[in-house]
């Protein structure tokens, strides 16, 4: 126990008196408490105190009631404060077990001087500490009495601390130091807080203390009684919203909507489809996490729509397909005109799955120019096969995620393309169109040409993991056909993947056939003029294509069709009867000719030559001009050519220069003037080795002045040996030839081989196959004039 110093004490000399320590409570004056009391000792005391004036020392301690042995062990000295309350004993009864309960009111403060245990009582040496109110006036008691009684007024009615006619009690009693008492009686503190306001020498430290308490009291409750709101409010609004689900949920089941029923619907078709295992416990898994999720929350529509796309696909199912090869072959003779190769690689195909019926589908590439049926023969293909079909447009597509599928974490997530052709298609088996394979973009999202290397690849389409779907899907019975018009934009992993068929452009003969068996009847019905009279003669549709279209496919001559049905239907309303189209009135009502073959010159002249080029949407014929002019040797190049292009130019003035001794060429010539080649239509950008024999036709002609013969067309890479290297595009420079109506076709000797696989030739040509670019002179220079 540690001695108090400096206290203001009374008058009152030293006395002994018996000592009752309190282990969780510090008694102040006017304070009435009870105290059960089980040591002998201190129950010796306290006896003692009852036969004389009944007064004791309550201390309280500084251990913690947690701490506290309940065998009875005596409390040590030194845990006792040294400041404590002198009580009366108002009441005391005695208990069976051997303790006694009192009831004391506290008296007065006392400073220990010692504590002396004695054999039968715990006895102390105290001096008493007279109460003051000299430091507090009756101005500064009204202001304490004031802010106590509004600090209190402040707290709940239902609290337990202060009763409610604490203030007027509080407001009656004059005295400050019987104020803090009072007001002290009432405040449940913690010890070690409760024993400093007791040490307290100054009653207005007391009173500043005490109303410092009620304040953070008061603060207390304040955010106490705003939690305990806020939880009412939120518990409310969660009832509300209880009550209000569970009327939305009787309306629901009331109109068949009840999201239990939807759950067990779920469940029934899930457990008719045939799922794979791995679907199956994805499918099981989430409506296990549907079951446990609110209806109304976002998630349970996110777990809804996922289920309902693991529905929706075609688990085991597949389509019986077409082994008749006569009537296969007869569905895609009807539908399309000519198509030879692409035909008989689905035929084949058709062959080997007769024999063996899970052969591996082959992953077909169609490439060819705009116009030439390419979409619409993958239909037929379906057709003929007896499959689903179902069409992938890819072009300008440059989000990875388009064929992968989204996450679900997306909001609007959905799966990629492939599984929602799958959906569509209805089958495992159908025949999936992949249009405009070529124009597939890249971007910061990914590249989807990368993607589609899992898609398109048979080794590994048979497990594809779709995001969205989360299980692997199998590709591996689908017959992919893709379609592209420049191969060159398509990256070399994926173009390896793919079986490429070439679909060169139509012939006049066959552009004539398909017009009478596939466009006429079927635009005339969709215009609407099946009951009518309306005809097109094959000279009219000769007309049209020699006259209105120059392209490799047949795209422009069905717009035009569907102009004259037009044309037709108008005079038929206004006029209650239709029109003859002939070859000469097609001027009235699609006015002059647009094709003028302006390439064909009626006189052969000097340094211009016709070459052949191909391009992504048919042939072309190219005219190459060289012309001299007094300069000092160089070489000018103009016409927007590629780089690939002046290198052929420069090629072919070397071997000119090289060889002007064969051809009687000056020397000087090469020196002293400039060589200008040009090839027309400048705003088109142009490329390509295929012109090294047609640059060297020009710059051999204006050297030597000899004319070039405008009946001849030649297309063939150039060496510096002289060799006539092979190119490619043979059908489509042929086709482009006879359109122009040239006579005769200058082609490399390799490329024999080409022209051959092409069955039927264009009537009305000849083609030369020359290896050296002697020949291609000896044809093409006429003698000068």
């Amino acid at each position: 126990m540690k001695k108090q110093e400096n206290k203001t004490v009374g008058a009152a000399q030293n006395r002994e008196i018996a000592v009752v320590p309190t282990i969780d409570v510090v008694v102040f004056p006017h304070m009435v408490v009870p105290l059960l009391v089980l040591d002998s000792k201190i129950i010796a005391g306290i006896q003692q105190a009852m036969r004389e004036d009944k007064k004791v020392l309550m201390l309280a301690t500084k251990m913690s009631p947690n701490n506290y042995d309940d065998e009875g062990e005596p409390i040590s000295i030194e845990d006792l404060f040294a400041v404590g309350t002198v009580g009366e004993i108002i009441r005391l009864m005695e208990l069976s077990d051997g303790g006694i309960k009192i009831l004391v009111q506290g008296v007065q403060k006392a400073l220990v001087h010692h504590v002396t245990p004695t054999d039968d009582a715990l006895m102390a040496t105290i001096e008493l500490i007279a109460a003051t109110n000299e430091d507090c006036n009756a101005e500064k008691r009204d202001y304490y009495v004031k802010n106590i009684c509004t600090s209190v007024a402040k707290l709940p009615a239902n609290n337990t601390l202060f009763s409610p006619d604490f203030t007027s009690i509080v407001y009656q009693i004059e005295s400050p130091q019987k104020v803090s008492d009072f007001v002290l009686s009432h405040l449940n503190l913690p010890v070690n807080q409760a024993q400093e306001l007791l040490e307290k020498e100054s009653i207005t430290q007391v009173l500043d203390a005490i109303l410092h308490h009620l304040e953070r009291l008061v603060a207390s409750t304040e955010i106490e009684e705003k939690i305990r709101t806020s939880t009412r409010d939120s518990i409310n609004k969660s009832q509300r919203e209880y009550y209000l689900r569970e009327q939305l949920r009787a309306i629901q089941k009331e109109l068949g909507d009840d999201s239990d029923s939807d759950i067990e619907d779920f469940e029934n078709k899930g457990t008719a489809l045939q799922f794979t295992d791995e679907a199956r416990t994805e499918f099981n898994r989430q409506i296990s996490r549907l079951k446990k999720t609110s209806s109304d929350s976002l998630e349970a529509t996110v777990m809804r729509n996922h289920i309902e796309w693991l529905l929706g696909m075609p688990w085991g199912t597949t389509t019986k397909d077409n082994n008749d090869i006569t009537v296969a072959k007869k569905i895609l003779d009807e539908g399309h005109f000519g198509l030879h190769e692409v035909k008989e690689r689905i035929l084949d195909y058709l062959s080997i799955k007769y024999l063996k019926n899970d052969c591996a589908s082959p992953i077909l590439c169609l490439a060819g120019p705009p116009g030439v049926g390419k979409t619409s023969l993958g239909k037929s293909i379906a057709q003929a096969m007896g499959r689903t079909f179902a069409r992938i447009a890819v072009g300008g597509v440059h989000d990875e995620a388009e064929v992968r599928g989204h996450r679900r974490t997306y909001v609007g997530a959905l799966p990629g393309r492939f599984v929602q052709a799958i959906k569509k298609a209805g089958s495992l088996n159908p025949v999936l169109l992949i249009d405009e394979i070529d124009k597939i973009g890249s971007s910061h999202k990914g590249d989807p040409s990368a993607a589609l290397l899992e898609a398109l690849d048979p080794e590994q389409n048979k497990a594809f993991y779709d995001n969205y779907l989360g299980v692997h899907f199998d590709f591996s019975k689908v017959l992919f056909i893709t379609t592209a018009n420049d191969l060159s934009t398509i990256p070399g992993p994926l173009r390896d993947r793919m079986e490429v068929i070439q679909l060169s452009g139509y012939t006049k003969e066959e552009k004539l056939e398909i017009a009478k068996r596939h466009l006429t009847p079927n635009i005339v019905v969709d215009s609407g003029l099946g009951h009518t009279d309306i005809a097109f003669s094959k000279d009219v549709i000769e007309e049209l294509i020699t006259g209105y279209t120059r392209e490799a496919g047949v795209r422009g001559l069905s717009k035009l069709f569907q102009k004259l049905c037009a044309k037709y239907a108008r005079h038929y309303i206004e006029n209650k009867k239709g029109i003859s189209f002939t070859k000469r009135n097609l001027v009235d009502h699609l006015g002059p000719r647009r094709i003028i073959d302006t390439l064909r010159l009626g006189t052969h002249k000097v340094g211009i030559t016709n070459g052949l080029a191909w391009t992504p949407y048919g042939g072309e014929v190219l005219q190459m001009e060289a012309l001299l002019m007094p300069g000092t040797g160089k070489l000018i190049l103009t016409g927007q050519l590629g780089e690939v292009m002046k290198e052929s130019a420069r090629a072919a003035v070397s071997y000119a220069r090289s060889h002007a001794k064969e051809f009687n060429i000056d020397a000087k010539m090469f020196s002293e003037y400039d060589l200008h080649l040009h090839a027309p239509a400048g705003g088109i950008p142009k490329d390509g080795p295929s012109a090294g024999i047609t640059l060297l036709s020009s710059i051999f002609s204006v050297y030597t002045g000899r004319p070039v013969n405008s009946d001849y067309a030649m297309t063939g890479e150039l060496n510096l040996q002289g060799n006539v290297m092979p190119i490619g595009g043979v059908k489509e420079k042929l086709l482009a030839a006879k359109q122009h109506g040239f006579s005769r076709v200058i082609f490399p000797k390799q490329n024999e081989k080409d022209v051959k696989g092409i069955g039927a030739l264009p009537e009305g040509i000849k083609i030369l196959f020359v290896e050296d670019v002697q020949e291609v002179l000896s044809y093409v220079l006429l003698p000068k004039p």
